[in-house]
């Protein structure tokens, strides 16, 4: 890996003590600093800005979920880019979706391949790394939506808008080539570099929830049945 993983400080929010002391010992044997905690009270009362990943189970005892307990986090400005995975019990395409709406960059189902789950941390991570602001900037413009890709960073009508570093590939990889379409695959490639697409919904997902982010513009990202997605003018 070509990241210093003593930076990456992750935390694990489940109250299964086998899940905690699995994560935990295979995270650190990677190098990586963890936190485990039992419940969602706890995690916000943590100090989560410091963290660079939260790992979450959606049913966690006491009176907030891990549900709400992202819901609280992408709502706030100092964790609305924090990466999110719920590792989780919950298994219906239904929470799939919702954890994917909810801003989760990944949806894992217990029980897990510890190697896989190991992987798409990783992944997970190397696509937020990328999202570090560099000294120079280039910029895609369309009408009063502005796009700096160095600073990963979207206006509109002169407002930030927060995206996960999913949500900014995609919409970055459309922008790029304005009026043309995409199959799903060459979408999936973008967003997640070499992956398997075991899901192709996580990509109608992710447009999905990007769609309503970007407001008035969310109109521009069109679906052609057979043809795929892309972002096209509009009078």
């Amino acid at each position: 890996m070509d990241f210093d993983l003593s930076a990456y400080s992750i935390l694990v929010v489940d109250n299964d003590e086998n899940i905690q002391s699995l994560l935990k010992l295979n995270l650190q044997t990677e190098g990586y600093q963890v936190e485990v905690l039992g419940c969602a009270e706890d995690a916000l009362m943590a100090n989560l800005e410091s963290f660079r990943l939260v790992i979450t189970e959606t049913s966690l005892p006491g009176e907030i979920d891990g549900w709400e307990l992202v819901e609280r986090m992408k709502e706030s400005r100092l964790t609305a880019g924090i990466p999110v995975m719920f590792c989780t019990s919950s298994d219906s395409e239904n929470d799939i979706i919702r954890g994917l709406n909810a801003g989760a960059d990944d949806y894992i189902v217990k029980p897990f391949s510890l190697r896989e789950m190991m992987a798409r941390i990783r992944s997970v991570l190397r696509r937020h790394r990328n999202m570090a602001p560099q000294a120079t900037s280039r910029t895609i413009e369309y009408r009063t939506l502005i796009l700096n890709i160095d600073a990963h960073s979207l206006l509109i009508d002169g407002e930030s808008v927060s995206l996960s570093p999913t949500e900014f590939s995609i919409i970055t990889f459309l922008l790029r080539s304005r009026n043309k379409l995409f199959t799903r695959e060459e979408i999936f490639n973008a967003a997640w570099p070499g992956e398997e697409m075991t899901n192709p919904r996580m990509v109608d997902v992710n447009i999905s929830r990007l769609r309503k982010k970007l407001t008035t513009y969310g109109a521009n990202i069109v679906n052609r049945s057979g043809l795929g997605y892309g972002f096209m003018d509009k009078e």
